[in-house]
């Protein structure tokens, strides 16, 4: 029962992540672009190509099935949250976030939880 409470947890925790970083990176698309044409199709842009990514390779039932492009997928995304944290001036979350990133997957990876 605990187990199964603790799968369940890292799980939504992981899913919670990929949502924060997605809005991360159009948040950082807004607020840097120069303009509002620029700031919506930065943000959107950013948002789009990250879930898209993220649905091809990373998902836990991806279009493709290529270990190597869904790490890199997690780095960029992951990757482009912490430096866009970094950009905006949140140097905490900018610390935090990777390694909360790197803990849920480090649990789900040997707790081998499906992802």
């Amino acid at each position: 029962m605990i187990a199964a409470a603790w799968t369940v947890a890292n799980l939504t925790l992981a899913f919670v992540l990929e949502l924060v970083a997605v809005g991360v990176l159009a948040y950082w698309g807004v607020r840097t672009g120069r303009g509002r044409i620029a700031k919506a199709l930065l943000g959107a842009g950013l948002a789009i190509a990250a879930m898209a990514l993220w649905g091809m390779f990373a998902a836990p039932q991806a279009s493709f099935s290529i270990p190597a492009a869904a790490v890199a997928t997690k780095i960029t995304v992951f990757g482009g949250a912490a430096a866009g944290l970094w950009q905006l001036g949140h140097r905490t979350a900018t610390v935090a976030f990777p390694v909360l990133v790197v803990a849920n997957l480090a649990v789900i990876h040997f707790g081998h939880l499906s992802i």
